[in-house]
């Protein structure tokens, strides 16, 4: 089935890689990583909101060894954080996407978003877009410098950091948030299929806010990605972007998962006691801003298995997807890691119809 679907993109390539009881079971590739060049073992690509299940992973580990508290406000940790109404807003509600910190208010540049700072100096001076804990909404962007923040608050190094000393190094993996000038030979350029525009929505309108969750206001265009430009910018890449700026591979992200739930190169990243808290249902049903269902479920930080929308493998799977059709997910009772990345980024209906083709294999090849 996977090689059959590479009919359906014009340009570009994908990944899959499954691990199973701790060990690899499935890596494959196919497509070019560039015109003329093949995809490879080491091709990597962004992963978009995959990088979200990776920042859950590095909250809830934080969260295992008593770093942060899920109740515990998050103007503890981050003092300046309170301002504007948003002293009470606990760190669960972060990673439940219920802070009211969806998109930054003030119209930022390119260079403000990838400067480090500013986008977490925003979003704790900014009054919440509205009562936080009250509803929610998808922190397309924010999700990761608001995640990012805290771990830097409790271990004093920022998340990309953290990410590759506690996460990629003891597992021997290619991921970045933040890609290294040395590895940007391995990375597939990204190709959209066009069809992501603007709708022009009226300032502060519902439409306006989720836009602006994914550009800043000026920083990036709706349409993701050109030459060169929005999230095949190198200077975007090589910032910390923990909400979706992830390069790495499928093999790498399949195996990060594998190690959340099986103990893989004798690395085991979170206790079976820590998943089920993390994957209790927190956040389902429309959002603030009214969007239409089928809607997703979360837990703290990562999207859970929805039958008939985003299946994964069953109720006790966990993970994230990413724009354009990316999937990465573990399972805890089947002990898997599955990833499935691609460079050519679908829109619409489709988007996500290939990783749901083969997660419906993989259910069918466990029984």
């Amino acid at each position: 089935m996977f090689f059959a679907q590479a009919g359906k993109a014009p340009a570009g390539g994908s990944a899959l890689a499954i691990y199973k009881d701790g060990l690899p079971v499935l890596d494959i590739w196919q497509g070019s990583a560039s015109p003329g060049v093949a995809w490879n073992s080491r091709t990597m690509s962004v992963i978009f909101s995959n990088t979200k299940g990776l920042a859950a992973i590095v909250a809830n580990q934080l969260i295992e060894m008593g770093f942060l508290d899920p109740d515990e406000k998050v103007a503890h940790y981050w003092p300046s954080f309170a301002q504007f109404g948003k002293a009470e807003i606990p760190v669960k509600w972060i990673l439940q996407h219920k802070a009211g910190l969806s998109a930054v208010r003030r119209d930022l540049s390119f260079e403000e978003l990838v400067d480090g700072s500013t986008v977490t100096e925003e979003l704790a001076a900014q009054e919440p877009l509205w009562l936080p804990g009250a509803g929610h909404a998808y922190h397309a962007l924010t999700f990761g410098h608001l995640v990012g923040k805290l771990v830097e608050s409790v271990t004093g190094k920022t998340i990309g950091t953290y990410f590759q000393e506690q996460i990629a190094k003891p597992l021997g993996v290619a991921a970045y948030i933040g890609l290294p000038a040395n590895e940007f030979k391995n990375l597939a350029p990204l190709v959209t299929d066009g069809r992501r525009h603007s709708q022009n929505p009226s300032k502060y309108s519902p439409q306006y806010w989720i836009e602006k969750s994914m550009t800043f206001g000026k920083a990036l265009p709706i349409e993701i990605a050109g030459p060169g430009t929005g999230f095949n910018d190198p200077r975007l890449l090589a910032s910390e972007l923990a909400g979706a700026g992830c390069v790495t591979s499928a093999s790498a992200l399949a195996k990060i998962y594998s190690a959340t739930v099986a103990t893989t190169d004798g690395i085991r990243f979170l206790t079976d006691e820590t998943i089920r808290s993390s994957i209790e249902p927190q956040t389902t049903g429309p959002s603030v801003w009214g969007e239409p269902g089928p809607w997703p479920v979360r837990g703290l930080g990562f999207m859970l298995n929805v039958p008939g929308y985003r299946e994964m493998v069953g109720k006790t799977s966990f993970g994230h997807d990413g724009l354009g059709g990316q999937q990465g997910f573990a399972d805890l009772d089947h002990r898997i890691g599955f990833a499935y990345t691609t460079s050519y980024l679908f829109s619409g209906e489709s988007e996500q119809e290939n990783q749901q083709e083969l997660a419906a294999t993989l259910r069918k090849v466990l029984g």
